[in-house]
This record gives structure tokens, C-alpha cells and sequence, in this order.
């Protein structure tokens, strides 16, 4: 299995995961007021958890371009020393 295929699997899982739980939450013998009130805490909840997870890939992102950006600096310095002597 490849990674691209792992990585779609891994997303259908998890969308599947949320469907099952709203289904769940939607079809519980609770009063309304009671299932919306859990279904906005869960949504809150979601929402932080969706934003922590946007801002750790900001940071990784940063980090790699950072990275990229130093090897290829490094890259073309190199070549530039291969030019000289060559």
C-alpha cells in the first residue's frame, strides 16, 4: 500500500469516525436543548483541536522551508567553490 493510499485511508476513517459519533449524538434519547448543547460543546472542542492542529503544521512548514532555504544555500555555495577550482 502506498503512502498516498494509507494517507486517503487514513482520512476516510476519521471522517467516518466523526459521522458515526454526530450519529450517535443526533439519535441519543436526550431532550433537545440537552443533544444541542453536546453537539456545541463537541464542535467547540473540535474547533481547538482543528486550530492546535493548524498551528503545529504552520510551524513544521516554517521549519522545512528553513531548511530547504539553508540547503540550498548550501547547495549553491558549493557550486560556486566547484566553479572556481574546476
Amino acid at each position: 500500500m502506498s503512502s498516498e493510499d494509507k494517507g486517503a485511508s487514513l482520512i476516510f476513517f476519521a471522517a467516518g469516525a466523526v459521522m458515526g459519533a454526530a450519529l450517535g449524538v443526533l439519535f441519543a434519547p436526550k431532550a433537545g436543548k440537552d443533544t444541542r448543547e453536546q453537539i456545541g460543546d463537541w464542535l467547540k472542542e473540535r474547533r481547538e483541536e482543528g486550530g492546535d492542529l493548524l498551528s503545529k503544521f504552520k510551524e513544521e512548514g516554517l521549519h522545512k522551508k528553513e531548511q530547504v532555504a539553508a540547503a540550498l544555500k548550501a547547495g549553491k555555495q558549493a557550486y560556486m567553490e566547484s566553479e572556481k577550482h574546476g
